[in-house]
């Protein structure tokens, strides 16, 4: 296997892997990001414990999951853990998570509730679930975002779901659980511009700088000369299709919708026929 043979979704979720590592529990709620989390712990970062929900357990090695690791987490013993657990994990900063938000800005702040006013949204959106703990606990906040875009990359967002740089953290937070890491299809960013603003930390091959700007619906501090993101290596490419059989990898990249049942269908073929929740979705 070649190393230049890889996609730009394959990009992204080795650049993502690349930001794990030490011993956490990792939240992986969606392929990127449990690909992310099984790439890491298959080559750099063995502690790694992977979770998809409470449900499904942890300490299994699923495959990205429609129905968020039910089955595999059956037919793999995986360990059940309560949301007392996950809590707990994250108020000692033994976290981690992928976050994919609607919108983010400049500072950092990321909306995954509305867009447009609050009064009347044109889009309600999942509401903002666990990021307040996160983004008031943790001492790494992990983004991707997959269209980078005016509308996706902010001056401001339209509902604060989770807070960034700025006075309120000073004041409130401290700094814990400020954004650390942003990666895109356009690269690698982080947030250590003047006044913790965005700024590009690696160009993936083949984007230039004015791209990135002119994506932005913000300001983006970029370097001279800035480095290109280090392409996926055999055993990191090895390792993620290994796991992501069904490829629902490139469903996540281009939102598509057919053959999702499908998909779900094969998810069961893999328990044993007389299994209580095979029997119970026939």
């Amino acid at each position: 296997m070649n190393a230049v043979d890889y996609t730009p979704d394959e990009l992204i979720i080795v650049a993502m892997a690349r930001e794990l590592g030490g011993e956490y529990l990792v939240s992986a709620v969606t392929p990127f990001g449990q690909l992310a989390a099984v790439v890491a712990k298959h080559t750099h970062a063995p502690d790694l414990e992977l979770l998809a929900t409470p449900e499904s357990g942890a300490g299994s090695d699923p495959w990205p999951s429609i129905s968020l690791g039910q089955f595999q987490g059956l037919s793999q013993g995986a360990v059940p853990i309560t949301m007392e657990d996950v809590f707990d994990a994250i108020f000692r900063d033994r976290f981690r998570i992928w976050i994919n938000p609607a919108q983010i800005d400049r500072h950092g702040n990321v909306n995954i509730t509305a867009i447009g006013p609050w009064e009347r949204p044109k889009v309600a959106l999942v509401g903002s679930r666990g990021i307040p703990e996160d983004s008031s606990h943790l001492s790494q906040m992990l983004f991707y975002i997959l269209q980078h875009s005016p509308r996706t990359v902010v001056e401001r967002v339209d509902f604060r779901s989770g807070a960034g740089w700025g006075p309120d953290r000073e004041r409130h937070l401290g700094l814990a659980g400020a954004p650390t890491r942003l990666v895109t299809n356009l690269g690698v960013f982080d947030f250590d511009g003047p006044d913790h603003s965005l700024r590009l930390r690696s160009l993936h091959p083949g984007v230039t700088t004015a791209a990135v700007q002119e994506a932005s619906g913000c300001p983006v501090v970029i370097p001279p000369d800035p480095p290109i993101t280090p392409p996926p290596t055999p055993a990191e490419l090895a390792v993620l299709r290994a796991h992501d059989p069904l490829e629902l990898r490139r469903w996540e990249w281009a939102s598509e919708v057919d053959g999702l049942r499908r998909r779900w269908q094969e998810e069961r073929a893999h328990l044993p026929l007389d299994h209580p929740e095979v029997r119970r979705w026939r």
